[in-house]
This record gives structure tokens, C-alpha cells and sequence, in this order.
């Protein structure tokens, strides 16, 4: 049963988990929950192996998210789908991509600021030494968004429907105070000692269940 979960709502969780193993090999699931700003790998057995803070979508509704700016994180059931490294060899895209994103200059005008402090910039090295991406927006999510669209609930920008969004990911930062927290633009955050840790439970195809529990 789930760590600090106990009851209907443990198993349910574990159900849950024991679904997202089904048609994957691998060994580990991670499980965000949302409401514990918490991340737990669970094994085949539904138990869980270790578990780590996050930080998440910083819009204080902590709704799922339903389109492209709104500052939610998502929930359901996700893949990973790329994996990205410091550490990787610096020939290979796994490397590259993700020395490519930390070089980015991120500035506060442009919404990129350090947890509390609106005017100060996030600056390089916003993502850390690993990123997972994660395969959002996936089949429910884009019928959650057209039945939005539909009912009036997306706004517009510049005469256009925003749209449904991409890019979610779990990454370290440069930025410590914000995981625990509300931070984010929709990624999920953790401490750059702790996805470190977390890399030798992740492979591409990993499931990744976020919840709002």
C-alpha cells in the first residue's frame, strides 16, 4: 500500500499503478501526487521503492491542465518519452538538447522568475542535470479540450483559440526554494540531488500517473 496513504484511497492508488504496468516491460511507476507535493516510484508489486518532493503548476486552482499558458500541471496517465542528461556522453542528443535548454537566459519579464521574487530572472540552468519528458497531451486530454473549446471555456489571443499546449516535463532547477511549492509553468520540479536519483528508475515508456490526491 501506498506510503502515507492508507485505506480506500491506498488501493486505489495501487490499482492505479498496477494498471499503468499493464503492456509495459519495465520495472518502476511514478506516481506525482499532487496534493502531497510528493513523487513515488512504485515497483511491480505495487510497493513503493522511494519517494522525493516536487513542486508543480503554479496557478493556485491546481486544476488539471486544459491549455497552453494557464500555468496547470496535468493529470492522468503518461509515458515518459524522452530522456535527457548532463551526464550523457556530449556527442549525443540526450546531452545536447538538454545543455541547449539550461544556456537559455530565462527573465522574470518574461514569467521566468525565482519562487517569490517576480523581479528576479530564473537566468541559465533552469532545468537542471535531467529532464524527463512526458507525453502530454495524450487522447483524454485533447477530448477535455475540444469539449472546452466548444463550451467557451478556452480563451482567445489574437483572434485564435489558445491551444492545447506541450512540453510537460520533470526536471531539476536552479531554484530550490520551489520545490514544495507552486512554481511552476506546468513541469513538475525536483531537487537536482534527487532526479539524479530518480534517473535509474526512468527509462523511455515509463508510466507517469499524476494525480490531484
Amino acid at each position: 500500500m501506498a506510503e502515507g496513504i492508507s485505506g480506500t484511497a491506498g488501493m486505489h492508488r495501487v490499482d492505479e499503478v498496477k494498471r499503468a504496468f499493464r503492456g509495459f516491460g519495465g520495472r518502476y511507476v511514478l506516481y506525482v501526487s499532487k496534493g502531497e507535493f510528493r513523487l513515488y516510484v512504485y515497483n511491480r508489486r505495487g510497493r513503493v521503492v522511494t519517494q522525493y518532493p516536487v513542486g508543480y503548476g503554479l496557478n493556485p486552482d491546481r486544476r488539471p491542465k486544459l491549455h497552453e499558458g494557464d500555468s496547470r500541471t496535468p493529470e492522468g496517465c503518461y509515458r515518459v518519452v524522452q530522456v535527457l542528461s548532463m551526464d550523457a556522453n556530449k556527442k549525443t542528443a540526450a546531452y545536447k538538447k538538454l545543455k541547449e535548454l539550461n544556456d537559455r537566459y530565462l527573465r522574470a519579464e518574461d514569467g521566468h522568475f525565482k519562487f517569490g521574487q517576480p523581479d528576479v530572472d530564473t537566468g541559465r540552468n533552469a532545468y537542471g542535470p535531467r529532464l524527463f519528458w512526458i507525453d502530454y497531451p495524450n487522447e483524454k486530454d485533447r477530448e477535455n479540450y475540444e469539449e472546452a473549446v466548444k463550451r467557451g471555456l478556452v480563451p482567445m489571443v489574437d483572434g485564435k483559440v489558445t491551444g492545447i499546449g506541450y512540453g510537460i516535463t520533470i526536471h531539476g532547477n536552479n531554484d530550490p526554494p520551489s520545490v514544495g511549492e507552486l512554481s511552476t509553468a506546468g513541469c513538475i520540479i525536483m531537487y537536482n540531488k534527487d532526479i539524479r536519483a530518480l534517473h535509474k528508475y526512468v527509462r523511455v515508456g515509463t508510466p507517469v500517473i499524476i494525480s490531484a490526491d
